[in-house]
């Protein structure tokens, strides 16, 4: 077997960025799930990776393709791509850049790992997953946007506000107000405005084959609370939660339009009892928190998205023993000191 793994950061999505005015954990973050992915793959397929010579290879088992920045980017992926069975691609939802990737390889007759026509357009979009899981029941902060009023009375009744893009990809550019009006004024046509809501910041990862789908454990995100910046996670969580979130966001995936496929990450909010819990987004690609998922369960994760492996995810790590940071660095509880 032969896997196509296009990273947009190291791949040359910003091959015209400056390397030292890119954010440095930008850099290590993309490198890391990255490099994450392609060990799992090097375990059962050769791995074909598209690479700007300014970042390390990562892994010495793969077969490098070397990006050329005279040249447009996707149709570089394409013919890196040719002759494998398989392609995965990690790159953000924004300016529709993921859904871009996908389409172009797969009109080249690449099979791509990814979710399919509505479920990507919709998971890719927060105001229509917002207006469909509202429409669907599913719980979800109340919402605004310019072109969306219907439950203004509510917000306005409100004290604290999230506003983010609506194609934002984790949590770039997300800014927490006070007051409505505060938050109006941040709004524009590619903006969603939401009730914020307390509770713990936590994500549950869907692996789907498209024969198989299974939920992996619930982990914890470290969040700052001023600028809503992701940090990192810790997992696995304990039953209670892992229950909670499973619930809630089966819920979700179920109300989103055909085909969830490939890596799908949900983001929720479990608050303080049950009928407090919320769904915030989703994410139709691979996340950070696959650099500790990894860590937590018996077997291959990128094996299940080729039915190699099978059933329900086993976890093997003590509750809350896996920690990560935003760029990928791992650590891992020894058993004396989880117990």
């Amino acid at each position: 077997m032969k896997v196509f793994v296009g990273e947009f950061i190291c791949g040359g999505g910003l091959a015209h960025e400056p390397l030292d005015l890119l954010p440095d954990s930008m850099r290590r973050e993309g490198h890391a799930m990255l490099r994450a992915i392609v060990e799992d793959l090097s375990e059962f397929a050769e791995t074909v990776v598209i690479m700007e010579d300014r970042f390390e290879s990562p892994s010495s088992q793969s077969n490098v393709v070397a990006f050329d920045a005279s040249l447009p980017l996707w149709s570089q992926w394409a013919k890196a791509a040719k002759g494998c069975d398989a392609a995965l691609i990690i790159a953000p939802e924004s300016d529709g850049t993921l859904a871009k990737g996908v389409a172009t390889l797969r009109a080249a007759g690449i099979n791509v790992i990814a979710g399919s026509g509505d479920f990507l357009r919709v998971a890719s979009d927060k105001l229509l997953a917002a207006q469909l899981w509202h429409n669907s029941g599913v719980p979800h902060p109340e919402f605004f946007a310019i072109t969306d009023h219907r439950m203004i009375d509510e917000m306005r009744s409100c004290d604290r506000f999230v506003v983010k893009p609506r194609d934002g990809c984790g949590t770039q550019a997300i800014q927490i107000v006070d007051g409505f009006d505060n938050g109006l004024e941040l709004m524009n046509d590619n903006s969603l405005m939401q009730k914020w809501v307390p509770g713990r910041n936590v994500s549950i990862s869907l692996i789907s084959s498209g024969a198989h789908q299974v939920f992996l454990p619930a982990v914890s995100q470290d969040i700052t609370g001023g600028q809503c910046h992701y940090t990192g996670g810790s997992g696995p969580l304990g039953d209670d939660y892992q229950r909670r979130a499973h619930t809630i966001a089966s819920r979700a995936v179920a109300a989103m339009p055909p085909t969830a496929r490939g890596f799908v990450g949900v983001d929720l909010i479990l608050g303080d009892r049950p009928g407090e819990d919320y769904v915030i987004e989703i994410n139709p690609r691979l996340t950070t928190s696959y650099v500790g998922l990894r860590q937590m369960i018996h077997g291959n994760l990128a094996a299940r998205l080729f039915d190699i492996e099978t059933g329900p995810a086993r976890c093997k790590a003590s509750v809350e023993s896996v920690h990560w940071t935003n760029d990928g660095v791992v650590t891992i509880d020894t058993a004396e000191s989880v117990g």
